[in-house]
């Protein structure tokens, strides 16, 4: 069976650093692979991918070091079941708010006994003939906090056997809380508390980023799941950049 990297990074208790990938493209996907990422986030909750290139991004993420992961659009056991059957190696599931909400996404990741994923996915074998067997302890699960509510619940849901880590996801987080686009000492206490619950259960625990400079300031604070930014990032980033060095030119 194919050993996931990530995982061991993050039971070893190692920062990772990952890309989030939005725009349905396997060819940036291909572009991103060789930078050096621990892990690729294949965001299908809010990106543009259709099936097909959903499946060509992870075929091609599978035969490169960076380890590829998806985010379902919602926490269903077809959905989750869907991307792992691809070849993803990992999924971050969104919206946990409940203790019962965290069960029904490990169950829905772990083969029988842990779990009830429904042994299928012919792609699999090429991570191993051993994968429906020895597959449970190398797929990444993550559960998304994002509500004040979550946060309420951490304990309860950090509790559940199965959880790999936990991933905040502080844009939603900020929309409940009514302090989106603020700077919120409400909001930043929400995410001590998640990762103090964190290392009270011994789970990494990780947050959207958005660029280098907070995923690095992220990680010294005792996160350990951070993203660098995304491919819409790396675009906006170099766009902004042209257009300053235009600025004044016409």
């Amino acid at each position: 069976m194919l050993k996931n990297t990530v995982l061991a990074k993050l039971r070893d208790g190692q920062p990772t650093y990952g890309v989030w990938l939005t725009l349905g493209s396997p060819v940036l996907a291909e572009e991103i692979a060789p930078a050096g990422f621990d892990w690729a986030l294949i965001d299908t909750q809010h990106g543009y991918f259709s099936h097909d290139s959903l499946l060509a991004t992870i075929q091609l993420l599978s035969h490169t070091p960076m380890v590829p992961l998806a985010r379902p659009t919602a926490n269903d056991p077809s959905l989750i079941g869907r991307l792992l059957d691809m070849g993803a190696m990992g999924v971050v599931v969104p919206l946990v708010n409940t203790r019962e909400d965290a069960e029904r996404a490990v169950a829905a990741v772990r083969y029988p006994p842990q779990g009830t994923r429904s042994a299928g996915g012919s792609r699999l074998l090429l991570y191993g003939q051993d994968y429906f067997t020895a597959a449970n302890p190398e797929i990444l699960l993550a559960v998304m906090l994002e509500t004040q509510q979550a946060v309420n619940n951490a304990d309860a849901i950090m509790s559940v056997p199965g959880i790999d880590a936990v991933y905040i996801g502080p844009g939603d987080l900020a929309l409940d809380l009514g302090t989106f686009g603020q700077q919120s000492e409400r909001h930043e206490a929400a995410l001590q508390t998640v990762l103090q619950a964190g290392q009270r259960h011994g789970l990494p625990v990780g947050l959207a980023c958005g660029s280098l400079d907070v995923a690095v300031r992220r990680t010294t604070q005792g996160f350990r799941f951070v993203d660098a930014g995304g491919d819409l990032q790396f675009f906006w980033h170099g766009l902004r950049e042209a257009q300053r060095g235009l600025a004044g030119r016409a």
